[in-house]
């Protein structure tokens, strides 16, 4: 019962009094779609992105709109490739007022795969990149953020359920290229099945890391329990901790957590679930986790107490330092799920509230705009296809009103943009051979032994790792600008050192005068040995 997620059933129920309104917005009613992500874009209209079906339920293709602030369509872009099944996954705003967006396709996996593509303000694609892996498994981007010199992206890898192989970062150059890739959960064998659901940079550029796992309770070594993950990671790819949320005030925590957000003294509050089985009446509450800058449970919060099922989802701040937290929860197992918005303080304390609508399918993703209003949206599934819905309220969570004053959008292209279709022509990269490859990143050294010219072979890729019975973690670094090559004796003496980059691909040290013996060769990047090798001299 620790792991029951909500129930997906073809059910919808509006109350009446939303029909007078100016929200919600459809979009697209006679065409299956389905939401994922919402962001504002720097004119005051929202991007939306998600993906189109075919009428059999199949995944068709991913797709964006941009609206205006009032709701109205003003563009819409469809990814495709030629098998079809493509998704966006989410979608950010960069510094030259184009879109990074991340998703997955099936071009040569039909599981998926993930992809990033960037397109200029003009929504024209500038480049896209496929990063292939093992096949058969459903592999996809699902965040995004540009970050000073390129793109940070979290990739979820799937294959065996209970495996610790889902959970990447991937650090992207400007073009899409990898400079560094890193895998995650593995700093403790206790963890099974960790995932992650979303990734977000922290003010410092510092990455958190938002899914679950199954852990045991403290003190024993099983069962395993599904428990909320928080992952926080620097901003060279190095995790700062892997905390497992498992005990909190003298009680043992299970659930799992989904987004967070950050104050000023680094405290992290998490959306997610909270599930207790052995509470009166036992279920499932949509819960608030607050966790302190060193990975510490501070306090949780539910606000729907006696709920059977339910989850927050999305959590935001308002410009005055209290929580947008949104959600779904029932009472019964027959019950239809209640989705609606709270505004609380640091404390969880409930300031106001509002009952959305009557579903099964909680909000996708949610965003406080730049006004301080706050716009939600979801797909729903009305027993025949999928359509996507949006709504937007003000900070005391009212239905906004529509703004008169004429915006002009996308003020940065030069043309007025059409909605069109982008196929993926992307380049495809590799992303299994660096870990699975024991080659990668090893130093060559030869002849060996040597005489009088040693030569050494400069690797394309660095590779760092640490290994011992409970932490495993390896860090490729694909781009590399230089790194420091060293010899020394046996005694520890530094015989030889010397600055080379990455375009010297092999370096000739004269050992002719040398003492007969042995020596080790390291090269060194970033304080770290990332390729070592023993020589003798003679």
């Amino acid at each position: 019962m620790k792991n029951v997620i909500l129930s997906i059933l073809y059910f919808l129920s509006f109350g009446s009094y939303l029909y007078c309104q100016v929200w919600p917005k459809v979009y697209f009613i006679n065409y299956p779609n389905d939401p994922y992500v919402v962001i504002k874009s720097y004119d005051y209209g929202y991007v939306i992105g998600g993906q189109l079906f075919n009428w059999d339920g199949t995944i068709q293709d991913g797709f964006i709109y941009k609206i205006t602030i009032n709701g109205d369509l003003v563009w819409h872009k469809t990814l495709t490739q030629p098998n079809e099944g493509t998704s966006v996954f989410n979608i950010n705003q960069t510094q030259d007022g184009g879109y990074i967006i991340a998703g997955s396709t099936d071009k040569y996996d039909s599981w998926g795969d993930p992809f990033i593509m960037k397109l200029n303000a003009c929504g024209e694609s500038e480049w896209c990149r496929i990063y292939t892996s093992t096949p058969d498994t459903f592999d996809y981007a699902n965040s995004i953020y540009q970050i000073p010199g390129g793109y940070i992206t979290y990739i979820y890898r799937t294959g065996y359920l209970y495996a610790n192989d889902h959970v990447f970062l991937f650090r992207l150059d400007q073009n899409g290229d990898i400079l560094w890739q890193q895998q995650y959960a593995l700093s403790d064998s206790l963890f099974v099945g960790a995932a992650g659901e979303h990734m977000m940079v922290t003010p410092d550029y510092h990455y958190l890391i938002n899914g679950y796992c199954y852990y045991p309770d403290s003190g024993t070594t099983g069962p395993k329990y599904l428990r909320p993950l928080i992952i926080k990671v620097d901003s060279t790819g190095i995790a700062d901790w892997e905390l497992p949320w498992r005990y909190v005030g003298g009680e043992h925590f299970y659930g799992m957590s989904n987004r967070s957000i950050v104050d000023n003294q680094q405290n992290i509050y998490s959306c997610g679930r909270h599930i207790e089985d052995e509470a009166t009446p036992p279920g499932d509450r949509p819960t608030m986790l607050k966790t302190d800058s060193n990975g510490i449970e501070l306090f949780y919060h539910d606000l729907v107490p006696n709920s059977w099922q339910a989850v927050f989802f999305n959590i935001n701040w308002f410009q005055d330092s209290t929580i947008e937290i949104d959600g779904g929860w029932s009472f019964t197992p027959s019950q239809v799920g209640q989705i609606g918005v709270f505004k609380i303080d640091k404390n969880g304390n409930i300031l106001d509230s509002a009952n959305i609508i009557r579903s099964y399918y909680c909000f996708s993703d949610a965003i406080v705009d730049r006004d301080n209003k706050l716009f939600l949206v979801q797909g729903q599934h009305d027993g025949y296809q999928w359509r996507t819905y949006a709504w937007k309220l003000n900070s005391d969570l009212e239905f906004d009103t529509l703004y008169t004053h004429p915006y002009v959008y996308d003020s940065l292209c030069p043309h007025p943009i059409a909605s069109d279709t982008i196929p993926l022509d992307c380049v495809i990269v590799g992303i299994d051979e660096p870990f699975k490859n024991p080659e990668t990143g090893k130093l060559k050294v030869y002849p060996n032994p040597a005489r009088d010219i040693l030569h050494i072979v400069i690797p394309e890729q660095l590779k760092t790792g640490a290994n011992n019975p409970v932490f495993n973690l390896t860090t490729v670094y694909h781009q590399w600008h230089s790194a420091i090559l060293e010899i020394y004796d046996l005694f520890g003496e530094k015989m030889f050192s010397k600055e080379v980059l990455k375009s010297e691909k092999e370096i000739a040290v004269d050992v002719s005068t040398w003492s007969r013996g042995m020596y080790v060769v390291r090269l060194v990047y970033n304080g770290q040995t990332v390729g070592s090798g023993k020589v003798m001299v003679e």
